[in-house]
């Protein structure tokens, strides 16, 4: 079983779960109205399924999925995954600028955690937890796309501006379906704790 279907599974899945929530919340409180626990059917419970649904999908997580989706289509769309030897001389090219700038990146990151009084570091001086600890993802993403967009560009995989936008989306094509689970999965999530609270 692919990934794919797993994760169309889960999807629907979590729907259900959301819907038998709803409806369970419901019979639970009018049949032992003394628990602690709201009904999603309420007035209160509408309230706060309508209220608060974009509010319970602003994670850091939904951030470094739509990074990762970014960065996973330019990798993809760049052609860095079709390696295969013989690589030419315009890949090996393309690979020395890469390695450069992985580098030039891993320079960065070092000087703004290693030196003295390091802005990325926390007030007390710790890694963890820090700017750079909840920076991390967006900076590798970022890193990976740029990298990804250097070796498209070299190799002549990316010819015009168009083609590195276009790379930068096709990652949402493909995970598409993770996005939904992400949706559902944080509704649920959410509905669970506005139950218990």
């Amino acid at each position: 079983m692919t990934l794919r279907k797993v994760v169309d599974y889960l999807v629907v899945a979590l729907a259900a779960a959301q819907l038998l929530l709803i409806l369970v919340s419901w019979f639970v409180t009018a049949a032992w109205p003394d628990l602690p626990m709201r009904s999603l059917l309420s007035s209160e419970g509408i309230r706060w399924l309508f209220g608060s649904f974009a509010k319970n999908l602003l994670t850091p997580l939904l951030a470094w999925l739509v990074l990762g989706s970014v960065a996973y289509g330019t990798v993809v769309s760049s052609g860095l995954t079709e390696l295969r030897r013989p690589i030419t001389y315009r890949q090996r090219s393309a690979l020395q600028f890469v390695a450069i700038e992985a580098l030039i990146f891993l320079a960065v990151l070092l000087l703004l955690t290693l030196i003295p009084q390091a802005p990325l570091l926390s007030a007390t001086g710790q890694l963890f937890p820090s700017a750079l600890s909840d920076g991390l993802v967006p900076f590798v993403c970022f890193a990976v796309t740029v990298m990804a967009l250097t070796f498209g560009f070299t190799t002549g995989r990316f010819t015009t501006l168009r083609d590195m936008v276009r790379s930068l989306t096709v990652g949402f094509e493909k995970w598409s379906s993770l996005f939904l689970l992400y949706i559902l999965g944080m509704e649920f999530y959410a509905s669970i704790n506005f139950l218990m609270l």
